[in-house]
């Protein structure tokens, strides 16, 4: 199961609130979700929380959301393990704090050996960005062995996703 969180802060507004609001009350959805797709048997629930793009955001928005995400990641790493749950970040990284990245590989090497549910958070993540550092890694082994011949299936491979199966369900809320 895929979700892509789009519309919090719009959500909020509507709500007479500020975007804040909506992004504190997306991290409830989630917690929401991942525990429900673990009693429920999905081994794979991807959760696309922050894009490429929304790095054009006001920088004070962005700082939160950062927080936010720094401040989830340690407030929910006792429920991920008590549910069984892997937890995996995909996405340029290198545009993340330290303090950020710290937090996220804590939390990926606690989990990693959690088996109910993987989930899967997308996050300074594109497709444009991930066939871009595909075709970068492709372009390095092949520069190694000229003669290789790469199909679909082996371009497949050097994407992040790789070993991810593709989602049966997609939901855009």
């Amino acid at each position: 199961v895929t979700i892509i969180m789009d519309g919090s802060g719009r959500w909020a507004r509507k709500q007479g609130q500020q975007r804040l609001f909506g992004h504190n009350e997306g991290v409830e959805s989630v917690r929401a979700c991942t525990e429900y797709a673990a009693q429920a048997g999905v081994k794979y629930l991807s959760i696309f929380a922050f894009s490429e793009e929304n790095w054009g955001r006001p920088e004070a928005e962005i700082s939160t959301l950062m927080q936010l995400m720094k401040k989830s990641i340690n407030e929910e790493a006792d429920s991920l393990m008590k549910h069984g749950v892997r937890f995996v970040v995909l996405g340029n990284r290198s545009r993340l704090s330290d303090e950020l990245n710290g937090a996220i590989d804590g939390l990926m090497e606690a989990t990693a050996g959690n088996t109910a549910l993987t989930l899967i958070v997308f996050l300074s993540y594109s497709g444009k960005w991930d066939i871009l550092q595909a075709a970068q890694k492709l372009a390095h082994d092949l520069i190694e062995d000229p003669t290789r011949t790469v199909s679909q299936d082996d371009f497949s491979g050097y994407l992040v996703t790789a070993g991810v199966p593709d989602p049966d369900v997609l939901i855009r809320n």
